[in-house]
Order: structure tokens, then sequence, then C-alpha cells
């Protein structure tokens, strides 16, 4: 269940980085109980939160939310240039309507 693979994949992700709940919810102003939370699977993160956790361990929501953490030469943008791996991480970020603009003003300036 995605539910479950977010909560393992944020638990993974903080004790990587060396982090305890305490340590980690105070950088991202959060309690730490909604922390626990997202990490037991009690509570699935806002699409707004899932946007900062992944800005914050450099990730993308993709491997947040369905994948979960491969070794990078698994992650088909890893050879993008860091610049391009924002944009496209941004964009993930933005709402469906404005995705679609996106993808319409880059059509226009192709032209």
């Amino acid at each position: 269940m995605a539910q479950n693979k977010i909560a393992e994949t944020l638990k993974e992700l903080r004790i990587h980085h060396g982090l305890t709940q305490d340590m980690l919810s105070s950088r991202l102003n959060i309690s730490r109980q909604t922390l626990s939370n997202y990490e037991t699977g009690k509570r699935v993160p806002d699409p707004d939160s899932l946007c900062v956790l992944a800005e914050f361990y450099h990730v993308t929501l993709d491997q947040l939310i369905r994948t979960g953490l491969r070794p990078v030469a698994a992650d088909p943008f890893a050879s993008l240039p860091e610049e391009d791996r924002k944009f496209l991480q941004a964009y993930h970020c933005l709402s469906l309507d404005k995705q679609k603009s996106l993808r319409e003003y880059l059509e226009f300036l192709g032209r």
C-alpha cells in the first residue's frame, strides 16, 4: 500500500540523514507527533508537505510516494544536472492546471 511505502521511506530518509524525530520536526516546523504519524503510516502528508519533504531530502516525489529509495543509478534523472532535477521536482509540485499551463508555454517557446 502506498501509505506504508511513504511511511517506510520517510523513516529511512530521516535515519539515513542522522536525524531524530525531534530534530527533523523542529527543522520542518511541524510537531514531533505529526512526523511520527507520517512515519508510522497513521497519517499521510498532504501534497505541500510531501513537496517540502522531497526538497529537504533531495529526492523526487516519485521516490517518496511510489518507488521508495533505489540506488542513484536506477534514477532515470540521476544524470541530469542539478538545476534540471530541481526544475522537474518543482514541476511535480505544481497543480495539474499549472503543469498544463507550463507545458503549453514550453511548447509555445519551442515554436
